[in-house]
């Protein structure tokens, strides 16, 4: 009995080694869900300063429409800038970020997720759609705290609302020249016909 107790030891020290790992990470995934809920909230707030305790010293961004920002502050002009002024594009932009899988832990202090969001737009002209975007995120621990570090989104390049809605305001402007065009056309031939009457 001595004998298979000793034997047993070393299996049970390996099972509350792994129960304890488990705990840990799972404690991590938790730290790393809290980062995707807050900075999902911030976003579809436009309270950005709620996202400053979540980005690492070395956090920067690529949006969809391919630019790149290494600070709050610059997303936070971006930001701002489609959402406001005669110019803007939309009037609301709710995203909805969900991870494909649990983050690849790359060493003790680096993640990796990946995920889907589909995202709903409400342009300035009031139509609404949903474009689904890709995205990637890379984690480290920093200070004690998980921090994001990367965030990538992509796009389907050949269709997406943002394409479209581009396509549909160019196409409306083209539309409205050439309404403008035939009115000042109809407008010259009236006043040249007329002249030509007179004389």
């Amino acid at each position: 009995m001595k004998r298979l107790c000793l034997m047993l030891l070393p299996l049970l020290a390996l099972l509350v080694c792994v129960t304890a790992r488990a705990e840990e990470r799972h404690a991590d995934h938790e730290a790393l869900r809290n980062i995707l809920k807050t900075g999902t909230q911030a976003l579809n707030s436009g309270k950005l300063d709620a996202m400053a305790p979540l980005l690492h010293s070395q956090f920067t961004i690529i949006t969809v429409d391919n630019q790149k920002f290494s600070s709050l502050e610059a997303f936070k002009a971006y930001w701002d800038s489609l959402f406001q002024g005669e110019h803007r594009l939309l009037d609301k932009l709710e995203a909805a970020p969900v991870a494909d899988e649990l983050t690849q832990f790359l060493s003790e202090d680096v993640g990796l997720v990946h995920g889907v969001s589909n995202d709903v737009y409400t342009f300035r002209d009031g139509s609404v759609r949903t474009m689904p975007t890709r995205w990637t995120a890379v984690v480290a621990r920093e200070g004690g705290s998980w921090k994001l570090v990367k965030l990538h989104f992509s796009v389907n390049l050949l269709d997406n609302p943002m394409l479209t809605a581009t396509k549909e305001y160019a196409l409306r402007g083209v539309l409205a020249v050439g309404v403008v065009l035939l009115l000042l056309g109809a407008i010259l031939g009236y006043w040249l016909g007329r002249r030509r009457s007179r004389v």
